[in-house]
């Protein structure tokens, strides 16, 4: 890889000897499963408890979005980073679980194909990211822009019910979402320090969270069309 881009931070992990960046890649991806399977634990006990959760979802909505925002400005406050990361894990799955059930019993199996198929992207993605050596760090300021685009989108679409934007609309946030998992990927190395493992393990699970419910809902949508 090469480090010597002006993009790179001159404290990057990229610059710490081999054994050192090796033992922060392990603690950044066994931060980022961990996170997941918390998600996939408190999901599978939610959608046994999808009837009794429904009345539920818009405290839980909020909860997450209160919970998103704070692991967003505590994502360098060591200690309550990582207990911030694994609640908002916990209260994702909260919302999952019942979400999941209703997805399956609208088009039984496409959740499944939804999860396979973020699990083979975001590998592949992150893997080239890693493998390939490239700096994806110039794609920040179009993802960002791209994003804001994503969420004017998805307030406008709350009034328009029409199927082929709705269908852009969740190819767009794949294709966005597949964006930052090369960046973020590449970020690991390049803009975070040895010490700043949750901060990358955190964007590594935003990340992967977002691709699966675009992917998710893509498929619904092309269910629904067929």
């Amino acid at each position: 890889m090469n480090y010597s881009s002006s993009n790179v931070m001159q404290n990057a992990a990229a610059f710490a000897p081999v054994y050192e960046r090796q033992a922060f890649i392990r603690r950044v991806y066994g931060i980022f499963f961990s996170s997941l399977l918390v998600t996939v634990l408190v999901g599978t006990v939610a959608a046994g408890m999808t009837q009794v959760l429904l009345p539920l979802m818009m405290p839980i909505l909020l909860l997450n979005l209160i919970l998103g925002v704070i692991v967003a400005f505590t994502r360098r406050t060591t200690g309550a980073n990582v207990f911030l990361l694994y609640l908002f894990a916990a209260a994702q799955g909260l919302m999952f679980g019942p979400l999941l059930m209703l997805s399956n019993a609208a088009a039984p199996g496409v959740p499944a194909l939804a999860a396979v198929l973020t699990l083979t992207t975001f590998g592949a993605l992150s893997m080239y990211a890693v493998v390939s050596g490239k700096d994806f760090s110039y794609l920040g300021g179009f993802l960002f822009m791209a994003l804001i685009g994503l969420v004017v989108g998805g307030i406008v679409l709350m009034f328009l019910h029409v199927p082929m934007l709705s269908l852009l609309y969740s190819l767009g946030g794949v294709l966005i979402f597949s964006g930052f998992v090369l960046y973020d990927t590449s970020n690991i190395l390049n803009r975070h320090t040895i010490n700043e493992p949750i901060t990358a393990a955190i964007a590594l699970y935003l990340d992967f969270i977002n691709l699966f419910l675009f992917i998710l809902r893509l498929l619904m949508d092309l269910n629904r069309r067929n």
